[in-house]
């Protein structure tokens, strides 16, 4: 969400995309669509913009790698709850990643603003970048 509208986080994120190759939860998609229309019911956001970063996010989505959401990122989610108390969106990003560095077999940096998640992250050995 933070590449799409401004906040604090924004030019960190604008950041690392420029310096690594990226990836992504299929989930994020629809979160971040998610936030964008409730902030634009909210009065937060006007509909160009919302248009304008739905625009983005999708061409974000054609150049990042994507994790699908599938069984074999899904069947990791109950032992990870078994670990570390997270929220279901937050849960699927973890195996997401999890899934990622095995089918990758290189080491991945997990990008998260959620303390609770980046604790997790750490835990399921990640380097953390918040």
């Amino acid at each position: 969400m933070k590449r799409y509208v401004g906040e604090q986080g924004t030019d960190q994120v604008e950041r690392l995309l420029r310096e690594e190759p990226a990836a992504t939860c299929r989930l994020s998609e629809a979160e971040i669509s998610a936030a964008l229309a409730r902030r634009c019911r909210a009065g937060e956001l006007d509909d160009a913009n919302r248009a304008a970063a739905l625009g983005r996010l999708r061409a974000d989505l054609v150049r990042l790698q994507v994790v699908e959401i599938g069984p074999a990122v899904v069947s990791r989610v109950h032992g990870l709850l078994d670990r570390h108390p997270l929220r279901a969106r937050d849960v699927l990003q973890l195996a997401a990643a999890i899934a990622l560095r095995e089918g990758a077999g290189v080491e991945v940096e997990f990008v998260g603003f959620d303390d609770r998640l980046n604790t997790a992250a750490r835990t399921e050995g990640f380097s953390v970048r918040p």
